[in-house]
């Protein structure tokens, strides 16, 4: 079947012909329309495959879906199930453009009982022209499931190839080359894993690399140029007694190589940057006055022949490489300029190495190359001598670091901090008159939150932030160990996080702790607390948090990789995948939220008893003779209910994945969190009458202030030592009940 690419589709308007109007899902890029593999032209106007086919032969019907201009496609049907191909298509063929006619070729069937086992018993005898054909077409069809390879066909595939390319005495036959370098591109294709250094297949493929460099630079062999999907070859014959400018460009486009993005301009007088170009390799050389010389290039589309035993992959980012390689001529400088493609919205290139595969070494090498960058960002490259060249990248995660805290952040953190000052002070003052074991566990809850706020607004955010996006500025050349560059490590971030860790740890044990020993105080209120009950309870409030940031540390943190415990964007525990995603493997999720979500839970039981004794046991045994009134009981409750940590429930709702309903829970649990020091202080400070009574003193001394102060003795019977009697002085300018319960006089 043919296709006439001449034939355009209706007449274009000018004015769109000089725009970047690209059709046929093309994409414009720097007013150059980048075409799919399947259309070329200025606007991808002009297409660049055979259309889908049938072909009857005496073996049967054979169909082909589209293939791409120069390359084989195979049919869909394929060997039966009981033969040594199974699933293996039974015919190929070849779609071809000459003139400008776009045609298919006749097609090529395989023998479903042949193995590629057999074909290298074959390939090994003396054998003519056609028989290396047929060897190379069937290897060819038989390696076309690359995927369904194992290690044993694969490197019988590649020990075919090497002796089909070795058959220099009979390689007149362009076909059977044609054949050899198609193979090569579908083992390009098979699992990296395969070609594990420590593999016998590693030797065999760098062997086939040799020679294919070889065959491209040997005089006495026409190969001319072959593109497929993962390689293309090119080789020049270069006039004697000249100096040779060549430049190879391949330009942008899918995945798969296609002629159509391969420019060779054979008459460069030095390297021309083309921005549309992935990879350029411009070399000069000089040819004697009496031979011609040969330039021969190969571009791999991915690095999977050249595994590293230095450099790790972990990003799993193909790299190109290319090859140029000279016979019978003087080299005067090599230039190359990659320009890979990467998604920069997730990374960005923090380094990269010019190397060239060392077949001494068997491993990249930088000797001899030296290294640059453009005002593109363009990696560049320059070599004194010939051979397979790779840039090596390392890549650098585009952390989206937080924004510094803005005024309401540093307001209502202020508000929070000095009101849990004042608690702390106000509960160490009073201590001794109000005689009970609360003062220590508020003090310590009030302590663990005060440090959360100081680490808050002075350590959380991640120093790094202000070299986002920074280069290595490194210009000397060396091997890259990954292709991974984590950031520098701040070690003032990584304590800030372990710190805040520790006493966001210790606020939500604390509060645990305030739950329970209310809850035994209503109850039990005439027994005395167990001996050393301070003491246990200090053991846990402080020891169970230092336990679990000391295994959290243990387990994650390393000194090389800092964010396997700690997040870069802040200086938080670490907690997502790449992916934004939360990770089971992170210590966010075991270090801090199971242990948090535990707490939590405990502590909601203890609010809803200690509510259901406050609001409806009207008869329990704490009941003192005069009920609080239920205003009273309902702001007793909701000061145990903040203290329980009602607040940072919240956090858990900001887990939810639809964005309107965690923004929603996003705010109320920063405007909450921000104001919970504020919070408190209101609730357990400022409603206290002993506070209202200093309060009083201090607003009386007041210049302001003309009134005469009277004071009166007043006597409260105390909740824990019912035979003691509390003193207080009370001011008549503060009106005060002259009795309370003892309920408020615990919750309050």
């Amino acid at each position: 079947m043919n296709y006439d690419p001449s034939v355009k589709p209706p007449s274009i308007p000018s004015a769109i012909l000089h725009s970047c109007c690209c059709q046929n899902n093309g994409t414009c890029e720097n007013e150059i329309c980048i075409c799919s593999d399947e259309w070329k032209g200025n606007h991808c106007e002009i297409a660049n495959f055979c259309e889908r086919s049938k072909y009857n032969s005496s073996e049967g019907l054979f169909t082909f879906n589209q293939i791409l201009v120069g390359q084989y496609g195979y049919s869909e049907e394929e060997c039966e199930p009981y033969t040594l191909n199974a699933n293996i298509s039974k015919a190929t063929r070849l779609c071809t453009e000459k003139n400008g006619i776009i045609s298919l070729q006749n097609v090529t069937l395989t023998d479903c009982n042949e193995n590629l086992k057999n074909l290298i018993e074959k390939a090994m005898k003396h054998i003519t022209e056609d028989e290396l054909l047929k060897i190379a077409t069937a290897a060819q069809i038989l390696t076309s499931e690359p995927h369904e390879l194992t290690p044993e066909n694969i490197s019988f595939a590649a020990q075919i190839v090497q002796r089909v390319l070795n058959q220099s005495d009979i390689l007149d036959s362009f076909e059977a080359a044609f054949m050899a370098i198609t193979t090569i591109s579908q083992l390009l294709n098979v699992n990296e894993i395969a070609f594990d250094p420590t593999n016998e297949i590693f030797n065999i493929t760098q062997s086939l690399t040799e020679i294919l460099g070889n065959v491209l630079t040997d005089l006495e062999i026409n190969f001319g140029q072959v593109v497929q999907p993962n390689l293309a070859v090119s080789s020049i014959i270069l006039e004697s007694g000249m100096t040779h400018g060549i430049m190879l460009s391949v330009l942008k486009g899918d995945d798969t190589l296609v002629s159509k993005r391969i420019e060779l301009n054979t008459n460069a007088s030095k390297f021309l940057l083309n921005t549309n170009a992935e990879v350029q390799m411009f070399v000069n050389v000089s040819t004697n006055y009496t031979q011609d010389g040969k330039l021969g290039f190969i571009l791999y589309q991915n690095d999977k022949f050249f595994q590293s035993k230095v450099h790790r992959s972990i990003n799993n980012q193909s790299r190109q490489v290319i090859s140029g390689n000279v016979a019978e001529g003087i080299l005067n400088g090599v230039e190359l300029l990659f320009n890979p493609k990467y998604n920069s919205t997730e990374y960005f290139i923090h380094d990269h190495a010019c190397v060239f595969w060392d077949y001494d070494m068997d491993d990249w090498n930088t000797a001899g190359c030296s290294k640059s960058t453009n005002e593109f960002g363009h990696l560049r490259c320059q070599c004194n001598h010939t051979t397979n060249f790779a840039v090596l990248m390392s890549f650098r995660q585009n952390y989206t670091y937080t924004e510094p805290l803005d005024i309401v952040s540093y307001v209502g953190s202020g508000f929070s901090i000095a009101g849990l000052i004042i608690t702390i002070g106000f509960q160490i003052i009073t201590r001794q008159v109000r005689k009970t074991s609360l003062t220590w566990v508020t003090v310590s809850l009030c302590m663990s939150m005060l440090m959360v706020n100081l680490i808050f607004i002075s350590g959380i955010n991640n120093p790094n932030a202000l070299n986002e996006k920074s280069a290595a500025n490194n210009t000397e050349n060396t091997i890259l160990p990954s292709d991974r560059s984590n950031p520098p490590e701040v070690y003032s971030c990584t304590a800030a996080a372990a710190i805040l860790h520790y006493f966001l740890m210790a606020t939500f044990t604390w509060s645990a702790l305030y739950g329970a020993q209310m809850y035994v105080l209503l109850v039990h209120v005439f027994k005395p607390l167990p001996r050393h009950f301070l003491i246990w309870i200090s053991l846990v409030g402080w020891g169970l948090p230092a336990v679990i940031v000391v295994v959290t540390l243990a387990a994650t943190y390393k000194a090389d990789n800092a964010l396997n415990y700690r997040q870069e964007e802040f200086c938080w525990l670490a907690g997502l995948e790449l992916q934004g995603q939360l990770s089971l493997s992170k210590p966010m999720l075991w270090g801090f939220l199971i242990p948090v979500g535990i707490l939590l839970l405990f502590n909601f039981i203890m609010f809803a008893l200690v509510t259901k004794l406050v609001l409806f046991n009207k008869d329990h045994g704490t009941c003192s003779a005069k009920q609080a009134t239920s205003a009273k009981k309902m702001m007793g409750s909701l000061s145990v209910a903040i203290v329980l940590c009602l607040t940072w429930s919240l956090g858990y709702l900001m887990l939810i994945e639809r964005d309107e309903t965690q923004a929603v829970f996003s705010y109320i649990f920063c405007a909450l969190n921000t104001t919970q020091g504020l919070q408190i202080f209101i609730l357990f400070t400022a409603r206290r009458k002993a506070f209202q009574k200093i309060y009083a003193i201090w607003d009386s001394r007041s210049p302001k202030n003309i009134s005469i102060v009277h004071s009166r003795r007043l006597s409260f019977q105390s909740l824990s030592t019912p035979n003691n009697e509390e003193r207080y002085t009370q001011y008549d300018t503060v009106n005060f009940s002259e009795t309370t319960s003892s309920i408020p006089s615990i919750l309050y």
